[in-house]
Order: C-alpha cells, then structure tokens, then sequence
C-alpha cells in the first residue's frame, strides 16, 4: 500500500529556497517524503517580514495559494501584490520570487507541475532549479 498521509514532522526542509536568510522551503509530497508522485508535488514555502525568496525559474508551472501574510511577487520583473486568500500562478521559465512587505511571514502552499519529470530516472535529482541570486 503506498502513503496517504505525511505528517508535519515528516516535512523536509533544506530545498534551494534556503538559501535566502530565513526562508523555509518545506517539501510535503515528494518522493523524497516517501509518495510516488509523477507529476505535481506540495511544499510549503515561508518568507519572514522584510525578507525574500531566491530569484529563480524553474521548467514547470507553479501555483502558490496564500496562507498567511501579504506582499509581492516579482514575475519577470513586474511586481504584483497579494494577500492572504489569493492565488498566484508562475507560467514554465517564467524568472520570478516572493516578498514579504507585510508585518507577518508569508505563508504559501506551493503546487508544483512536472519540473522533476524530465530528470527521472535520478532521485533525487541536485536542483531542478535555476536561482539567479
């Protein structure tokens, strides 16, 4: 039987996002958290106040849907602001990272798309990310 469920304490931190002081990069469904995932995967992403993500692309779609927190996402160097209860869709290669400008950490749920397809059979793979930062 394969796995349904991944407990908080399973979550695994120390993706590329880390990179950036203070932000949490937590991969939730991953294989490397024990699911067969082939095509998405779920993390979720925190950035403290006056703090933000790496910029970087990747080849998949992305969709964040807000938790927590208010800001900007840079999408190929147009800022758009959010807050929590919106939803934020980065198209394949678009070059794009997340500021936090409000008084509490943002919160993301990250769905990716198929960014890891193209590097299978290898697993894990060193980054399927392109950080520019």
């Amino acid at each position: 039987m394969s796995k349904v469920v991944v407990k908080k304490s399973e979550f695994i931190g120390g993706a590329p996002m880390e990179k950036k002081q203070g932000v949490k990069d937590w991969k939730v469904i991953y294989p490397e958290t024990g699911f067969p995932t082939k095509t998405l995967i779920v993390g979720i992403v925190e950035i403290p106040p006056g703090n933000n993500s790496p910029l970087h692309r990747h080849n998949c779609e992305e969709i964040y849907y807000v938790l927590n927190g208010s800001g900007e996402v840079e999408s190929d160097g147009t800022r758009y602001p959010f807050e929590a209860g919106d939803a934020i869709y980065n198209k394949e290669q678009s070059i794009h990272r997340v500021f936090c400008t409000g008084s509490e950490t943002v919160r993301l749920l990250v769905v990716g798309g198929i960014m890891f397809v193209g590097l299978l059979p290898q697993w894990p793979t060193p980054s399927p990310y392109e950080i520019f930062e």
